[in-house]
């Protein structure tokens, strides 16, 4: 039985870090190019990319790591599940796009609701993270 823990625990990891990992790399690539940043927040027709940038930064790095480190990883997910479901309402909508660039969008936002369900999955089932918030 003791060993079953062991690969539960890596398992909980290996999840972890699989689900934080496109956060932090984007949030630190995003604070370490400021410009290439608030281009990319300017592109979604997002007024203020000055104040989007930091907000998001901190968010994907901020959630990244609590999901991660299962320190208020259930707060991180739900953060990161906000972050995700405004991003792809904002960034992968369809209106008014057809052929191969529509399903291209479609495609993309599909995956983010995925990720949206894995965080609600995260949200309500990670035990240890109660520990901590």
């Amino acid at each position: 039985m003791e060993g079953t823990r062991y690969l539960i625990d890596y398992g909980d990891l290996l999840a972890r870090f699989c689900l934080s990992f496109v956060f932090l790399w984007s949030g630190v690539s995003k604070a370490f190019r400021p410009t290439a940043g608030r281009a990319e927040i300017a592109a979604l027709g997002l007024p203020g990319a000055n104040l989007f940038l930091p907000l998001t930064v901190a968010c994907q790095i901020g959630g990244g790591l609590m999901v991660l480190l299962g320190f208020w990883a259930r707060l991180g997910a739900l953060a990161l599940l906000a972050f995700t479901l405004t991003a792809t309402l904002l960034a992968h909508g369809i209106r008014g796009l057809t052929g191969e660039k529509r399903q291209q969008q479609e495609t993309t936002a599909f995956e983010h609701l995925a990720i949206v369900g894995v965080f609600f999955v995260c949200r309500y089932s990670w035990r240890r993270s109660t520990e901590f918030g």
